[in-house]
């Protein structure tokens, strides 16, 4: 943020220059020691704030300032010692506030300038409309709900034929055009009282002007709510009646284009747009040298600006991204704008015309926004899609919007080109998000068990449960299809609290039958953190199936750590403090997890099956998993291997003191029945060895 700072006490200028700097992204300042050089700085530098060092006898000082306010809408903060006096003329002024130097703060400096910055927005956008209301070329009128006249254009006082003193503060039905005929106010009355209730009024009376003649007018009075749809005001316009026929076919004509138009920025919106790649395609198909493309734009970075600063923030950064993407465009290409999605129609020459633009976009969009105090930087996902042979633009535009998506996933700033595979996948995505969400209501999900098995005594530990849901008699779907989906549509919070409540009663009835196992492991997703309740689910699942505490480990994927982690720990104290053991599953891979090592109150790590899978012929896999259980045991944590499936593998893990191995070695997951069975066998067959 460009910041002038007009001080002539240097001990001052340092002091509060201190206090400015300790902020993590410091103010661009430059200073100014008098006025002589501040007035070259400002003729010379486009700046976002002013900090003025305030002295009241400072008579050039108090004519720059009074020039500044009137001639600029840019934020001025005064910075005054001693209470002193401050023009009044200054402090009428929208963008100007006084802070004591004596009591300056970073955080009081920063809540004063979003303040300020807030009031120029709404200064700015009050003035445009009332730019607007006054050069209406019909009467305009605005109203309290009681009917006192509060706004009025230049074309009201001209028809109606009184002037602004006449007319300010009256009510509307007593004013010199009404009173003549008590039918009149009665009417106007009536208008007014239907338009205070919220609804649309309507009516007609008949007024002399100064030159004698009768003119008959039609007043359509509009509400205007705020908060609980309350009417705050009432937005009267009033025709001649012979013009009333023009205005309507005008008024008819003017939506028409708003309904073509985002009205923000004023581009085409999604639907004029389509009509527009429709007609395109029809080129095309006619002209063998005309080619075009599409690019979809998603940004990044809206929803933070709307939630952190405010939606009038946010509106306003979307205007100027629309003018950066436009200034990349030729007159021919087309931009138009869907919430905070952009699309742009382009004419090509060659192939790469598209990618370049894409190219040129992100460069652009990297630039920072200055949004009052702060400098924001946007972030656009971009798919791109060539027309071939689209039925229509609706398929094209879909193809653009298939490649932003896969740009996500790769880079939040980068480009992707569709290609009909990806079109392939969302079908196939489709198909199954159908399918799990019937699966969802016809209860088809089933937990599956792997043993975990100690490297040294070779006796059953533990069991994962996993989930697995049966799309057919014969066909089973993998959690990794399926759960993604789970996750995105929220229905991952309902299915584990059951896999919770299954598999503590599993256990439960595993032991009251018998089998010796010490406990059961369930994984817990990042979306079951976000719950408020996920204590009390656990809690709850082990009540119900009067499972001790210690008979339970809670595995946590790579993901959670994505998540806030203090929230997370506090959580996982809880399941400690309850008698509950933890693991991190997949060490190793994702991020960061020695860091999580030291943060997360765990007992236990699972090394990665990418890492298990190579020990004996890689030996970088070798070694970082010789060094993970050397670190875990060195912090007193036990060591799960997973996917384990050859002796090779388990020797190398025992020698190297892994203490636990899960894998097809052992036993694939099975059923719970099934699992019962095989736990049976292999401890009998343990215990006779």
């Amino acid at each position: 943020m460009h910041t002038l700072f007009i001080e002539e006490n240097a001990q001052d200028y340092l002091q509060i220059r201190r206090i400015l700097d300790e902020e993590t992204n410091p103010l661009n300042i430059d200073w100014a020691p008098n006025y002589e050089i501040a007035l070259k700085q400002i003729k010379k530098k486009r700046y976002d704030i002013y900090l003025v060092g305030y002295k009241a006898e400072q008579v050039q000082q108090q004519q720059i300032l009074i020039w500044l306010s009137k001639y600029t809408i840019i934020p001025i903060i005064l910075l005054t010692k001693h209470n002193e006096s401050i023009e009044p003329v200054l402090m009428e002024k929208t963008q100007v506030e006084v802070l004591p130097k004596e009591q300056l703060t970073w955080f009081l400096f920063r809540q004063t300038l979003r303040y300020l910055s807030k009031l120029i927005i709404l200064q700015k956008k009050k003035s445009i409309f009332q730019k607007t209301f006054n050069k209406a070329l019909e009467i305009m009128l605005l109203l309290k709900p009681n009917g006192t006249l509060q706004e009025f254009n230049q074309k009201a006082m001209t028809l109606i034929g009184e002037d602004g003193d006449t007319m300010q503060g009256q009510l509307f039905w007593e004013m010199p055009f009404a009173i003549h005929s008590q039918q009149t106010q009665a009417d106007i009355k009536a208008a007014v009282a239907v338009a205070a209730q919220g609804n649309f009024a309507r009516c007609e009376v008949e007024i002399q002007k100064n030159d004698g003649q009768l003119s008959t007018l039609v007043f359509l009075l509009n509400p205007i709510t705020h908060l609980k749809n309350k009417v705050v005001r009432i937005l009267v316009e009033g025709h001649q009646s012979q013009n009333l026929e023009l205005h309507s076919s005008v008024k008819n004509l003017d939506g028409e284009l708003n309904n073509k138009r985002d009205q923000l920025t004023g581009l085409p919106n999604r639907h004029f747009f389509i009509e527009m790649v429709d007609k395109a395609i029809s080129r095309v198909r006619q002209e063998k040298n005309y080619h075009i493309a599409l690019l979809f734009l998603e940004l990044e970075r809206i929803k933070v600006i709307n939630i952190s600063l405010g939606h009038d923030m946010g509106d306003w950064l979307l205007m100027k991204i629309a003018e950066r993407l436009q200034d990349c465009l030729d007159e021919k290409d087309v931009l138009a704008r869907s919430g905070s999605e952009f699309m742009i129609l382009l004419e090509m020459q060659n192939l790469s015309d598209a990618t370049q633009l894409a190219t040129t976009i992100n460069k652009q969009l990297t630039g920072p926004f200055s949004l009052g105090e702060y400098e924001v930087i946007t972030l656009a996902s971009i798919g791109i899609a060539y027309y071939e042979n689209q039925e229509e633009a609706t398929d094209l535009l879909r193809d653009a919007n298939i490649a932003m998506a896969h740009a996500k996933v790769v880079c939040k700033s980068c480009y992707i080109v569709f290609n009909p595979e990806m079109h392939e996948k969302a079908l196939s995505r489709l198909q199954i998000e159908t399918n799990v969400h019937q699966a969802v209501k016809r209860n088809d999900f089933i937990l599956f068990y792997q043993p975990q098995i100690d490297l040294y005594s070779k006796k059953l530990i533990a069991t994962e449960a996993l989930i697995r849901f049966r799309h057919s008699q014969e066909q089973f779907i993998l959690p990794g299809e399926f759960l993604p989906i789970l996750e995105d549509t929220g229905f991952i919070i309902s299915l584990g609290e059951w896999i919770l409540q299954t598999a503590c009663s599993q256990l439960k009835t595993w032991l009251n039958a018998g089998l010796l196992i010490e406990r059961i492991t369930v994984n817990l997703s990042a979306h079951q953190f976000r719950s408020k309740r996920l204590v009390h689910v656990v809690r709850e699942a082990l009540e119900k199936s009067g499972l001790s505490p210690e008979n339970l480990e809670l595995e946590l994927t790579k993901n959670l750590f994505l998540e806030e982690k203090d929230s997370i720990i506090k959580t996982l104290k809880t399941f400690k403090d309850m008698g509950i053991r933890i693991t991190l599953d997949d060490f190793g891979v994702g991020y960061g997890s020695l860091d999580y090592l030291k943060l997360f109150p765990v007992d236990c790590i699972k090394i990665d099956n990418s890492f298990i899978q190579g020990v004996m012929s890689s030996p970088e896999d070798a070694a970082i998993t010789v060094s993970t259980i050397d670190i875990a045991h060195a912090l007193g944590l036990i060591v799960v291997a997973e996917g384990v499936e050859t002796v090779e593998q388990r020797d190398f893990l025992r020698d190297h003191g892994c203490d636990f191995a899960q894998g097809y070695l052992y036993a694939a997951p099975m059923e719970s029945p099934v699992f019962l069975e095989w736990g049976k066998q292999y401890c009998q067959m343990v215990s006779v060895k």
